[in-house]
């Protein structure tokens, strides 16, 4: 079965073209642009990664990652960070609020999916 990913971004542009790359990558996408529902929804869905962006309506990226990691049910899932933010505490922000990685946008195809493969293979 193919590794089913997470991707939550308020940016649709942005989620439909995350979408392409990894269904054609030959993974199982699941997308939402409200990050108010992406917890719920990764309960029910059971992704093995989280794609998500940091710069969204409440809550942010941060927020949501904490949230995530206090859930029995996505307190292990590998969250990757995928986002323009530049901000120069970014990686003490990431480890804090638990997230695995930060991939900065733009971002290539295969720099996303080899950062997929990266964490799903660290988390085996």
């Amino acid at each position: 079965m193919a590794p089913r990913i997470l991707v939550v971004d308020d940016e649709s542009d942005t989620l439909r073209l995350l979408h392409t790359i990894l269904q054609i990558s030959g993974f199982d996408p699941i997308t939402t642009l409200n990050s108010a529902d992406a917890i719920g929804l990764a309960e029910r869905e059971r992704p093995d990664v989280v794609l998500l962006d940091i710069m969204m309506p409440q809550p942010d990226g941060f927020v949501l990652c904490k949230q995530m990691r206090q859930n029995p049910a996505t307190k292990d899932l590998p969250i990757i960070f995928v986002t323009a933010y530049q901000s120069l505490d970014i990686e003490e922000r990431r480890v804090e609020a638990g997230g695995d990685l930060i991939m900065h946008k733009p971002i290539t195809a295969d720099s996303l999916i080899s950062t997929i493969n990266q964490v799903l293979n660290n988390r085996r």
